[in-house]
């Protein structure tokens, strides 16, 4: 150490009196005769590189007057300089962050300073530290909360090297740190166990929602902080305020959230939306399934306000009553406004051509011999199917005349005989044709279904009743209605980049020919032909949906084994019956997207022109 009269002040330069890599003994550093080191006017300017830590702590020595006793671990060499003077309180502190960057701790008993190891401090028993450099434990007691509950919260404050721990049967804290820490970590436990002594308050509320009487009362307190603050809690699901704090506080603001409790407080949350397109009642369901996910996504303390959320739909106004939290009404109406919008329409108009031709010929001879009176024999020849059996051929051969309830053959007939021969020579040629053009149309929404039907509603029996077991009488029918015409059922959807996916189902049925309208409803046969399909088409675009061509040739020939074959003569023997029927079905559609009120004329224009 040495004094620069020049600058009234000294400058430590231990490397200069002592080589940088000479060792020193542990031991006790002091110098009982003389009194510390006066203090220069301007004070001390430290300058030392690669100065051992025993030199640095006999200079201290010499300054502070204190005795130093040396742990035999310390040891190593320090750099400290300073860039202005610095007064002996100033030297000290200094000292002491010298050490504590070494891993050192100095522990004071009396007029004595121990320097050793920082982990062995925390061991070190009768010593003082009153440095906020130095080590220490302390013993911190919590009056109103728990100490296990507040270990947690201060074991990340403590240093590395320090400890922390709880001991529940004194309900207090042990503490092993700097002296500078333990203070900071013993303010924070008195702040926390101030907030524990308080009462709490609960305020349950009947308009206003919780979380937003919470934010006005904290508005209003403007965030005071202290033990005097009171402590807002909003539990979202009850709808109720929690209030902790000072009694005389927390009953003012209890005060103040009951009057802000009003039935006004909701007013403005309620809306009714006049709906102008969409349909009131499956909006409804739409906007439900909404809410349901917003209280999934949003958190806690937002899900209970949700949960209060009301939906309703009112069919005879076709309109929607919302009753949310004002933020929720702003955005479910906003999905309102979106969903809300004209939808687009579409026209589907079909062509179904059915162009058929039946051909029939037939040709039989039916004849019968009575010889009874000469040699009692009978015989003749019968064909089905000619309208006229052979029993009734020799009814009228011995009656003479045709019975009345007899159903003649269709086509011609040629009858000949007497009393004792006769013969029935039937022939037709049935040639039916038809051409079916049927041109249905219909305008549906997006995305609805539509169905069209052209025919008739026919009766068809499917039982009957005549007596009972006991023969009493009371005879009846039962009948079921169908319809039998066009049928088409079309669901269309329209895509992006104009074009349409369509779910289409078209039926034709027709009572066949053979029994006609005005046969018995038992009798009745219907001809079905029907296509079920999903299409993806263009807007405009015409498209054949389906093709039937139906060829059908049928040959019957009734005839006498041998007699039949007979060149010539073998037509007496036999009966030709030759069938073809021939159909072609063709189902033609095109799809045209309606937008506005200009272009829903143009398809019945269209139709018109054909």
């Amino acid at each position: 150490m040495k004094r620069c009269p020049t600058a009234a002040s000294l400058v430590l330069a231990l490397a200069l009196s002592t080589p940088a890599g000479a060792d020193s003994a542990p031991g006790a550093y002091a110098d009982p005769a003389r009194a510390p080191a006066s203090q220069p006017q301007d004070g001390w300017v430290i300058d030392l590189k690669g100065v051992d830590i025993h030199r640095l702590i006999e200079q201290i020595a010499a300054i502070t007057g204190q005795t130093f006793i040396v742990a035999p671990e310390v040891a190593g060499q320090v750099d400290v300089s300073s860039a202005r003077p610095l007064q002996r309180a100033e030297v000290q502190q200094l000292f002491l962050s010298v050490l504590a960057s070494q891993g050192l701790s100095v522990i004071s008993q009396g007029d004595q300073a121990q320097i050793i190891s920082t982990t062995a401090s925390r061991t070190a028993a009768n010593m003082r530290a009153d440095a906020p450099a130095q080590l220490a434990t302390r013993l911190i007691p919590v009056q109103h909360g728990s100490a296990s509950e507040l270990l947690p919260l201060l074991t990340p404050l403590i240093n590395p090297y320090g400890h922390v721990t709880a001991v529940a049967s004194a309900n207090a804290l042990i503490i092993s740190d700097r002296i500078a820490n333990i203070e900071r970590i013993e303010a924070l436990v008195q702040q926390l166990d101030q907030r524990l002594r308080a009462d709490a308050v609960i305020v349950d509320l009947q308009h206003a929602w919780a979380v937003d009487a919470a934010a006005t009362l904290s508005s209003l307190s403007h965030g005071a902080q202290g033990p005097s603050a009171v402590q807002i809690i909003a539990d979202a699901g009850t709808n109720r305020l929690i209030l902790l704090g000072p009694p005389d506080a927390r009953a003012k603001l209890a005060d103040l959230a009951r009057s802000l409790d009003s039935p006004s407080s909701r007013s403005a949350n309620t809306r009714v939306i006049r709906l102008r397109h969409n349909n009131a009642k499956s909006l409804a369901e739409t906007l439900g399934d909404i809410s349901e996910g917003l209280k999934n996504k949003e958190g806690s303390e937002t899900t209970g306000r949700q949960s209060n959320i009301l939906i309703r739909a009112d069919e005879s106004l076709n309109a929607l009553v919302l009753l949310a939290e004002p933020d929720l009404v702003a955005t479910l109406e906003d999905i309102v406004r979106q969903l809300d919008v004209p939808r687009a329409q579409v026209m589907v108009e079909a062509a179904i051509v059915e162009v058929s031709g039946d051909i029939t010929d037939a040709v039989g001879v039916q004849w019968a011999v009575d010889a009874r009176s000469n040699t009692g024999g009978l015989g003749g020849v019968n064909f089905g199917g000619t309208g006229l059996s052979v029993g009734t051929v020799l009814q009228i051969l011995q009656s003479g005349e045709i019975p009345e309830n007899t159903t003649l053959p269709d086509g011609a007939i040629i009858g000949i005989g007497s009393d004792r021969f006769g013969a029935l020579i039937t022939a037709l040629s049935a040639n039916s044709k038809s051409n079916l053009l049927s041109t249905p149309s219909l305008l549906t929404l997006d995305n609805q279904k539509a169905e069209i039907l052209v025919g008739q509603n026919v009766p068809f029996q499917t039982g009957s009743y005549t007596t009972d077991a006991s023969g009493a009488g009371n005879p009846f029918t039962t009948i079921e209605r169908k319809d039998i015409g066009v049928t088409l059922k079309v669901t269309p959807s329209i895509n992006e980049g104009a074009t349409l996916r369509l779910e289409i189902e078209q039926e034709i049925s027709s009572i066949a020919p053979s029994t006609g309208l005005n046969a018995q409803a038992v009798d009745l046969v219907t001809n079905k032909r029907s296509i079920k399909s999903t299409i993806l088409a263009d807007d405009g675009q015409v498209i054949v949906l389906g093709g039937l061509i139906q060829d059908d040739v049928t040959q019957s020939i009734s005839k006498v084994p041998l007699l039949g074959d007979i060149p010539l003569i073998g037509g007496l023997f036999r009966s030709t019956r030759d069938s073809h029927v021939k159909r072609n079905l063709m189902v033609f559609l095109r799809p045209t997207v309606v937008r506005d009120g200009a272009g829903r004329a143009l398809p019945s224009a269209s139709a018109s022109a054909r």
